[in-house]
Protein backbone atom coordinates (compact mmCIF):
# COMPACT_ATOMS: atom_id res chain seq x y z
CA UNK A 1 0.00 0.00 0.00
CA UNK A 2 1.32 3.56 -0.77
CA UNK A 3 1.18 6.32 1.61
CA UNK A 4 -0.86 8.39 -0.36
CA UNK A 5 -3.48 5.14 -0.12
CA UNK A 6 -2.56 4.66 3.64
CA UNK A 7 -3.04 8.23 4.86
CA UNK A 8 -6.46 7.93 2.55
CA UNK A 9 -7.80 5.20 4.18
CA UNK A 10 -6.88 6.73 8.04
CA UNK A 11 -8.31 9.35 6.90
CA UNK A 12 -11.46 7.25 5.87
CA UNK A 13 -11.42 5.54 9.37
CA UNK A 14 -11.22 8.49 11.29
CA UNK A 15 -14.95 9.84 9.29
CA UNK A 16 -16.19 6.38 10.16
CA UNK A 17 -15.27 6.84 14.09
CA UNK A 18 -16.52 10.87 14.04
CA UNK A 19 -20.11 9.64 12.50
CA UNK A 20 -20.44 6.65 15.30
CA UNK A 21 -19.66 9.58 17.87
CA UNK A 22 -21.68 12.08 16.54
CA UNK A 23 -24.44 10.53 14.21
CA UNK A 24 -25.83 13.28 11.93
CA UNK A 25 -22.37 14.78 11.55
CA UNK A 26 -22.61 16.99 8.47
CA UNK A 27 -19.77 17.26 5.87
CA UNK A 28 -19.10 20.88 7.12
CA UNK A 29 -18.30 18.83 10.38
CA UNK A 30 -16.02 16.39 8.95
CA UNK A 31 -14.46 19.32 6.98
CA UNK A 32 -14.15 21.26 10.45
CA UNK A 33 -13.34 18.39 12.43
CA UNK A 34 -9.85 16.87 10.11
CA UNK A 35 -9.22 20.57 8.73
CA UNK A 36 -10.23 18.72 5.04
CA UNK A 37 -10.98 20.47 2.01
CA UNK A 38 -14.65 20.54 0.84
CA UNK A 39 -13.64 18.12 -2.27
CA UNK A 40 -11.35 16.21 0.09
CA UNK A 41 -14.57 15.60 2.56
CA UNK A 42 -16.85 15.01 -0.35
CA UNK A 43 -14.30 12.43 -1.75
CA UNK A 44 -14.53 10.52 1.89
CA UNK A 45 -18.10 10.34 2.29
CA UNK A 46 -19.17 10.06 -0.88
CA UNK A 47 -16.73 6.39 -1.26
CA UNK A 48 -17.68 5.60 2.60
CA UNK A 49 -21.67 5.49 0.85
CA UNK A 50 -20.91 3.99 -1.73
CA UNK A 51 -19.55 1.05 0.14
CA UNK A 52 -22.48 1.10 2.19
CA UNK A 53 -20.84 2.01 5.63
CA UNK A 54 -22.77 5.04 5.58
CA UNK A 55 -26.07 6.80 4.02
CA UNK A 56 -27.25 10.34 4.21
CA UNK A 57 -30.73 11.66 5.40
CA UNK A 58 -30.65 15.52 3.64
CA UNK A 59 -27.44 16.68 4.63
CA UNK A 60 -26.50 14.63 8.02
CA UNK A 61 -24.82 11.10 7.73
CA UNK A 62 -24.99 7.96 10.14
CA UNK A 63 -23.32 4.66 9.96
CA UNK A 64 -25.29 1.84 8.46
CA UNK A 65 -25.39 -0.48 10.87
CA UNK A 66 -26.07 -3.38 8.78
CA UNK A 67 -22.26 -3.78 7.79
CA UNK A 68 -21.08 -3.28 11.93
CA UNK A 69 -23.41 -6.08 13.62
CA UNK A 70 -23.97 -9.72 13.06
CA UNK A 71 -26.69 -11.68 10.96
CA UNK A 72 -28.56 -12.66 14.40
CA UNK A 73 -28.78 -9.25 15.24
CA UNK A 74 -30.52 -7.51 12.29
CA UNK A 75 -33.61 -8.37 13.37
CA UNK A 76 -33.71 -5.06 15.50
CA UNK A 77 -32.79 -2.85 12.63
CA UNK A 78 -35.76 -4.22 10.63
CA UNK A 79 -38.09 -3.37 13.67
CA UNK A 80 -36.68 0.70 12.84
CA UNK A 81 -36.00 1.14 16.54
CA UNK A 82 -32.18 2.39 14.87
CA UNK A 83 -34.13 4.88 12.87
CA UNK A 84 -32.99 8.42 12.69
CA UNK A 85 -34.84 10.39 10.48
CA UNK A 86 -37.68 9.98 13.01
CA UNK A 87 -35.46 12.45 14.93
CA UNK A 88 -35.44 15.18 12.66
CA UNK A 89 -39.57 14.51 11.95
CA UNK A 90 -39.46 15.28 16.25
CA UNK A 91 -37.39 18.71 16.29
CA UNK A 92 -38.38 20.25 13.43
CA UNK A 93 -42.18 19.76 14.81
CA UNK A 94 -40.77 20.20 18.72
CA UNK A 95 -43.51 17.73 19.94
CA UNK A 96 -43.56 13.91 21.10
CA UNK A 97 -43.32 11.93 17.72
CA UNK A 98 -44.52 8.70 17.02
CA UNK A 99 -43.45 5.28 14.42
CA UNK A 100 -46.24 2.61 14.55
CA UNK A 101 -46.82 -0.62 12.96
CA UNK A 102 -49.63 -2.92 12.82
CA UNK A 103 -49.93 -6.68 14.66
CA UNK A 104 -52.89 -8.17 13.97
CA UNK A 105 -55.86 -5.95 15.56
CA UNK A 106 -53.33 -3.86 17.25
CA UNK A 107 -51.19 -0.81 16.40
CA UNK A 108 -47.46 -0.95 18.01
CA UNK A 109 -45.29 1.55 18.99
CA UNK A 110 -42.26 1.02 17.25
CA UNK A 111 -40.32 3.97 17.51
CA UNK A 112 -41.33 6.75 20.48
CA UNK A 113 -39.68 10.03 21.14
CA UNK A 114 -40.34 13.04 23.66
CA UNK A 115 -38.72 16.25 24.18
CA UNK A 116 -35.65 16.91 23.98
CA UNK A 117 -35.83 14.47 21.15
CA UNK A 118 -32.84 12.88 21.75
CA UNK A 119 -32.92 9.63 22.74
CA UNK A 120 -36.02 7.09 22.54
CA UNK A 121 -38.29 6.26 24.64
CA UNK A 122 -37.52 2.31 25.34
CA UNK A 123 -40.21 1.77 27.86
CA UNK A 124 -42.83 2.84 25.28
CA UNK A 125 -41.57 0.59 22.31
CA UNK A 126 -44.14 -2.21 21.79
CA UNK A 127 -46.93 -0.43 23.19
CA UNK A 128 -50.18 -1.99 22.21
CA UNK A 129 -53.89 0.33 21.31
CA UNK A 130 -56.19 -0.79 19.28
CA UNK A 131 -56.14 0.38 15.33
CA UNK A 132 -59.19 2.73 15.79
CA UNK A 133 -58.10 4.25 18.71
CA UNK A 134 -55.49 6.37 17.23
CA UNK A 135 -54.40 8.32 14.47
CA UNK A 136 -51.85 5.53 13.51
CA UNK A 137 -54.04 2.80 13.59
CA UNK A 138 -56.72 4.47 11.41
CA UNK A 139 -54.56 6.22 9.20
CA UNK A 140 -52.91 3.02 8.37
CA UNK A 141 -56.16 0.92 8.07
CA UNK A 142 -58.03 3.81 5.73
CA UNK A 143 -55.38 3.14 3.40
CA UNK A 144 -54.83 -0.57 2.96
CA UNK A 145 -56.36 -2.68 0.24
CA UNK A 146 -59.91 -2.32 0.68
CA UNK A 147 -59.81 -6.62 0.79
CA UNK A 148 -57.58 -6.34 3.47
CA UNK A 149 -59.57 -3.29 5.54
CA UNK A 150 -63.08 -4.87 5.44
CA UNK A 151 -60.85 -8.49 6.67
CA UNK A 152 -59.44 -6.30 9.93
CA UNK A 153 -62.71 -4.31 10.43
CA UNK A 154 -64.52 -7.58 11.24
CA UNK A 155 -61.78 -8.87 13.52
CA UNK A 156 -62.00 -5.65 15.26
CA UNK A 157 -64.16 -4.76 18.49
CA UNK A 158 -64.29 -0.98 18.93
CA UNK A 159 -63.53 -0.72 22.74
CA UNK A 160 -62.99 2.88 23.70
CA UNK A 161 -59.98 4.08 25.94
CA UNK A 162 -62.17 7.08 26.05
CA UNK A 163 -65.71 9.06 25.54
CA UNK A 164 -64.30 10.50 21.87
CA UNK A 165 -62.93 7.05 20.70
CA UNK A 166 -65.34 5.75 17.64
CA UNK A 167 -67.69 2.67 18.24
CA UNK A 168 -69.69 2.68 15.98
CA UNK A 169 -68.84 0.72 13.17
CA UNK A 170 -70.59 2.71 10.07
CA UNK A 171 -69.48 6.30 11.53
CA UNK A 172 -66.03 4.66 11.64
CA UNK A 173 -66.65 3.26 8.01
CA UNK A 174 -66.75 6.58 6.91
CA UNK A 175 -64.26 8.47 9.11
CA UNK A 176 -61.81 5.56 7.27
CA UNK A 177 -63.08 7.13 4.17
CA UNK A 178 -62.88 10.85 5.23
CA UNK A 179 -58.82 9.67 5.93
CA UNK A 180 -58.35 8.53 2.55
CA UNK A 181 -59.51 10.99 1.17
CA UNK A 182 -57.62 13.63 3.69
CA UNK A 183 -54.17 11.78 3.53
CA UNK A 184 -54.20 12.03 7.13
CA UNK A 185 -55.76 11.01 10.67
CA UNK A 186 -56.64 12.96 13.76
CA UNK A 187 -57.47 12.03 16.62
CA UNK A 188 -59.02 14.77 19.20
CA UNK A 189 -58.40 12.70 22.44
CA UNK A 190 -59.49 9.66 21.71
CA UNK A 191 -56.86 7.23 23.13
CA UNK A 192 -55.96 9.88 25.91
CA UNK A 193 -57.81 12.93 27.10
CA UNK A 194 -55.92 16.28 26.90
CA UNK A 195 -54.11 14.67 23.77
CA UNK A 196 -54.30 15.23 20.53
CA UNK A 197 -52.61 13.57 17.45
CA UNK A 198 -52.06 13.31 13.66
CA UNK A 199 -50.52 10.69 11.75
CA UNK A 200 -49.68 10.08 8.24
CA UNK A 201 -49.10 6.63 6.00
CA UNK A 202 -45.59 5.73 5.71
CA UNK A 203 -45.10 3.45 2.10
CA UNK A 204 -42.80 1.82 0.83
CA UNK A 205 -43.31 -0.05 -3.06
CA UNK A 206 -46.88 1.96 -2.95
CA UNK A 207 -48.16 0.00 -0.14
CA UNK A 208 -48.53 1.64 4.05
CA UNK A 209 -46.41 -0.61 5.76
CA UNK A 210 -46.33 1.99 9.03
CA UNK A 211 -47.93 5.35 10.31
CA UNK A 212 -45.98 8.73 11.68
CA UNK A 213 -47.46 10.83 14.16
CA UNK A 214 -47.25 13.79 16.75
CA UNK A 215 -48.87 14.38 19.55
CA UNK A 216 -49.52 17.45 21.70
CA UNK A 217 -52.23 18.84 23.99
CA UNK A 218 -54.96 20.72 21.98
CA UNK A 219 -53.81 24.17 22.15
CA UNK A 220 -50.98 22.79 20.15
CA UNK A 221 -52.61 21.26 17.74
CA UNK A 222 -55.17 23.49 16.03
CA UNK A 223 -57.14 24.18 12.99
CA UNK A 224 -55.00 27.12 12.41
CA UNK A 225 -51.82 25.14 12.35
CA UNK A 226 -53.09 21.50 11.48
CA UNK A 227 -52.12 21.75 7.68
CA UNK A 228 -48.57 22.76 8.49
CA UNK A 229 -48.44 19.94 10.73
CA UNK A 230 -49.41 17.51 8.11
CA UNK A 231 -47.11 18.75 5.04
CA UNK A 232 -43.90 18.44 7.67
CA UNK A 233 -45.22 14.53 8.53
CA UNK A 234 -45.45 13.86 4.74
CA UNK A 235 -42.11 14.97 4.19
CA UNK A 236 -40.82 12.95 7.34
CA UNK A 237 -42.69 10.09 6.14
CA UNK A 238 -40.62 10.14 3.05
CA UNK A 239 -37.60 10.55 4.93
CA UNK A 240 -38.16 7.03 7.32
CA UNK A 241 -38.83 5.18 3.68
CA UNK A 242 -35.92 6.47 1.65
CA UNK A 243 -33.92 5.08 5.07
CA UNK A 244 -36.04 2.10 5.52
CA UNK A 245 -35.12 1.28 2.14
CA UNK A 246 -31.29 2.11 2.87
CA UNK A 247 -30.80 -0.15 5.71
CA UNK A 248 -32.83 -3.05 4.36
CA UNK A 249 -30.11 -3.56 1.02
Amino acid sequence: MTKNHSATLKKGLRVLELIKKKPGTTMRGVQEAFNLSKSTAFRLLTTLEDMGYIYKIQTQYYLDPNNFIEKAEKQSIREWTSLNSIYQVAKNLQMSTYLGKVEGTDLVMSQVLHAPFEEKTVDEIGNRTGLHQTALGKVILAHYEEDKRVSLMKRMKLEPKTENTFQDPQLFFYHLKMIREDGYAFDDEEVAIGIRCIAVPVYRDDEVIAALAVAAPPEDITKSNIREIVSKLHQGSKAVTGEIEALDK
